[in-house]
């Protein structure tokens, strides 16, 4: 259980500081052309890991990546649009309590036991990621109907990703990882092919600096995307549903940390509280 922990932790880390630059880029640039960049980076680096550590091509490896690659990317889309609508701070934390509760729910369909000890550790993660989510809505911290559409539904298709890939054999490896992101892609490209980049896809920005810096961000989101992607795989090869779940739902800490330091969104006292619970339930689950 410990290594599982780690492993999800470590998803969870790399997947917050992605988010973080999928975000100032998609706050840049049109969603859709920074979405595409995201997944072809990410492609490519767990492409990398897959020729390295291998994997099963079994139809039942196909079919979880190929699933949870449909669920991510309408899940990431949505991300990039809530998150470009609206403060981080506030609904990276709700998009990601969303995505908890999915997993969580599906463990317990599926009979997925526990000890009660890790059951509490799980309730009290949950129960920080809400209060991490928690802030008062003053001027441009409010959110909108649009973001909180947004939110809700990449909520619940990033969690149905995670059950998907759950749901692959565990001799597959790498595989269902590597699916997810390239299915995402070969959508993405299919989806530019239909609107095309005539109408100047949007940046926003004025001048060249400004542009090749959101193109960098959106880059570098790709390949920490293909890494964290890697490190959930390997998490839920070695744990359970429900716990794994619950602690890669926490990468809105680092994606808080980072709006706070560079971007100068506050963090209220309440999340902090919500920070030091979900840490603890960290700690908790890797000792149970």
């Amino acid at each position: 259980m410990v290594l599982a922990v780690v492993l999800a932790l470590g998803s969870s880390l790399v997947y917050g500081v992605s988010d973080f630059f999928g975000a100032v880029a998609a706050r840049r640039l049109r969603v859709l052309p920074s979405t595409t960049l995201v997944y072809a980076l990410a492609t490519v680096a767990v492409g990398a890991i897959l020729l390295g550590a291998g994997g099963s091509w079994t139809g039942a490896t196909v079919l979880s990546g190929s699933l949870a690659g449909v669920f991510a990317l309408v899940g990431m889309v949505s991300f990039y649009a809530a998150l470009a609508a609206g403060p981080m701070t506030l609904l990276a934390p709700v998009i990601a309590l969303l995505e908890a509760v999915v997993p969580i729910s599906a463990a317990l369909v599926l009979g997925v036991r526990l000890s009660g000890w890790a059951w509490v550790a799980i309730g009290i993660a949950v129960i920080g990621t809400a209060l991490i989510s928690i802030e008062r809505s003053e001027g441009r911290h409010s959110i909108n109907a649009r973001a909180a559409g947004f939110a809700v539904v990449s909520g619940v298709a990033l969690g149905l990703s995670v059950v998907a890939l759950d749901a692959a054999p565990t001799g597959s490896g790498f595989v269902p990882a590597f699916l997810e992101t390239a299915v995402g892609l070969l959508v993405l490209l299919v989806a530019i092919g239909i609107v095309g980049l005539r109408r100047s896809e949007g940046v926003v920005l004025r001048g060249g600096t400004g542009r090749r810096r959101a193109w960098i961000a959106a880059a570098g989101a790709g390949a920490l995307l293909g890494v964290a992607n890697a490190l959930l795989i390997a998490a839920l090869h070695t744990g359970n549903l429900a716990a794994v779940g619950v602690l890669v739902s926490l990468y809105p800490l680092s994606t808080i940390v980072l709006a706070r330091i560079l971007l100068k969104e506050r963090i209220t006292p309440v999340q902090s509280t919500g920070i030091v619970l979900a840490l603890s339930a960290s700690v908790l689950l890797g000792i149970v």
